[in-house]
């Protein structure tokens, strides 16, 4: 994500839909995301983060997508994703799950990568069941899946 991102980003923060169904977007104005994209932390702690999701065609942010480490959550890594409303529903966010998910398990050796979904998302719910995330539970408005690693570490014997 990059500065000139910051209008697009605003517009996806402020959107209803991704208002109702993500966790606490504190970035309400420009000036919020400019300074967030500044700080954006993860990367320095972490080494990854979010990423654009840009639109092959147009050139424009799509999205945002990526992994997280989420120490309210015993610092499991969370998948988060937001779609600009005028990219819904054209297999974007699928794309992207897909990438950021295969590239957690390959690049980082992650052993599972969670998922918390607003238990009304019905479109979140079905993409993430059709890449392999099984619902694990459900903590009030919130349900949880996980996808295990399909890649195995095999322990030589001998």
């Amino acid at each position: 994500m990059e500065l000139h991102d910051a209008p697009r980003i605003l517009e996806i923060h402020t959107d209803i839909e991704t208002r109702r169904f993500t966790r606490l977007l504190r970035q309400q104005s420009l000036s919020d995301i400019i300074s967030w994209l500044n700080y954006y932390p993860h990367y320095k702690r972490h080494g990854f983060g979010l990423w654009a999701i840009e639109h092959n065609d147009s050139g424009l942010l799509a999205g945002l997508c990526g992994l997280r480490v989420r120490k309210d959550l015993s610092n499991q890594i969370d998948l988060s994703y937001r779609l600009h409303p005028e990219f819904r529903g054209k297999g974007i966010a699928t794309d992207a799950v897909k990438t950021c998910v295969e590239w957690g398990f390959l690049s980082l050796k992650l052993p599972s990568i969670l998922a918390q979904v607003h238990r009304d998302n019905t479109i979140s719910m079905h993409i993430l069941s059709k890449l392999g995330f099984n619902k694990t539970k459900e903590n009030g408005i919130w349900t949880d899946l996980i996808k295990k690693s399909p890649f195995k570490t095999e322990i030589q014997s001998g």
